[in-house]
């Protein structure tokens, strides 16, 4: 399939500065984004110093029908338009408002949107969401199946708390202002493909003998998957819901990693933060990491997040651990079973046995057959929600 954008003069925000030419290439490999198409554009562009090369990244709508479908791609495009567009910026500005002089960064900078070419309020293909390329800034990808280490987790820990702390106490400070600007872009979202995922999982159970007598409590979990749970106050904010590895892009200073960026907002919803807690830890960290310093983690985060609300000139007595220790045992229970059952399909995909997105279909886009690692990350993900009585 041939990368292009169309009227690109149109849609990229380049002040002071005429583009001459761009070279847009496909960005990420099949299994490496579902949800949308990347394209890397190289732009050679004309400013007051002469020719520049900038380098950018494009989100665009996915050329499939059914993945438009299986992520409501209408609405969730524009809503990770309208994070990158206008959220970030009011938090930023509410940030400084209340003498906070490093505001949030944890996403990349944004660059232009559009959702078609007519101004319209529908998104067609040629909507796209322009960001600068954070890989020519030596941020990296990391292996969704070896699992992110203790220095690791807890940067990207410290941008969930900022994710999650300030639009709290931006809700806290100016309800009528979350409401307006930031609650009616955060939509509940759950995959339509809920009896395939769930023989899927019933499959993998019957294969593993260490997990095959919590079968009927595991699929009774599952269930909830499609249930909805209202957000519960006063916790309630951003919730990303898609935090896990290849969401992340890290980078080091040799081995140390010192800078993260979170990606993709586009199934943002307003719920618990614990919701994004519990699947990134589960999902995505090693399996000793978690069972070492799972308790640690938890308490790191929460520090975070008490001390962002506390800059923020928030009473914070309502938000203990303990009550945050209860968010985790709800949204473990409630929701998070279902959500990382199904993620380990697409984070242990054996990529050359992975569709390009163009020709993914409910019949192919995840397979029967999972890998070693795919079996043990989700025996210890069971037997870990067991020993918590969370399924």
């Amino acid at each position: 399939m041939d990368a292009q954008i169309k009227k690109l003069e149109n849609l990229v925000c380049l002040p002071g500065k005429k583009i001459q030419s761009c070279d847009v290439k496909r960005l990420t490999a099949p299994g490496e984004n579902y949800g949308s198409l990347m394209l890397s554009l190289d732009i050679t562009a004309e400013g007051p110093n002469g020719p520049e090369k900038i380098s950018l990244v494009a989100k665009t709508v996915p050329p499939n029908e059914f993945i438009q479908e299986l992520f409501m791609t209408s609405i969730t495009f524009r809503n990770e338009i309208v994070f990158y567009k206008q959220i970030v910026p009011t938090l930023q500005e509410f940030q400084r408002e209340n003498g906070v002089k490093e505001v949030i960064d944890f996403t990349p900078k944004y660059f232009g949107s559009r959702l078609n070419l007519t101004g319209g309020e529908s998104v067609d293909e040629n909507g796209a969401l322009v960001l600068e390329n954070l890989k020519i800034q030596d941020y990296v990808t990391l292996d969704s199946t070896a699992g992110l280490d203790l220095g690791t987790t807890k940067l990207i820990l410290a941008d969930l708390a900022y994710l999650h702390a300030v639009p709290l106490a931006y809700k806290i400070r100016k309800p009528a202002d979350f409401a307006k600007n930031i609650k009616p872009f955060l939509n509940d979202w759950t995959p339509n493909m809920h009896s395939t995922m769930k023989e899927l999982i019933s499959h993998l159970i019957d294969q593993l003998e260490q997990i095959h007598p919590f079968k009927t409590r595991l699929l009774d979990s599952f269930e909830k998957i499609k249930q909805y749970f209202p957000a519960r106050e006063p916790f309630a904010t951003i919730a990303h819901n898609d935090c896990w590895v290849g969401n992340n892009l890290v980078k080091f200073q040799g081995s140390t990693p010192i800078k993260n960026k979170l990606l993709d907002y586009q199934i943002a919803s307003y719920g618990s933060p614990a919701r994004d807690i519990v699947f990134f830890l589960f999902s995505s960290v090693k399996n000793h990491v978690v069972k070492k310093h799972y308790d640690h983690l938890i308490e790191w985060y929460h520090r975070m997040f008490i001390s962002i609300l506390e800059d923020l000139k928030c009473d914070t007595q309502q938000f203990s651990l303990d009550a945050f220790k209860n968010e985790l045992d709800i949204e473990a229970r409630d929701s998070q079973f279902g959500h990382i059952a199904f993620m380990l399909y697409p984070l242990f995909a054996v990529r050359k046995k992975v569709q390009d997105l163009s020709d993914i279909s409910p019949q192919n886009i995840f397979h029967e057959d999972v890998t070693d690692l795919h079996k043990e990350k989700f025996i210890f993900v069971v037997e870990e929600f067991v020993k918590r009585n969370w399924v």
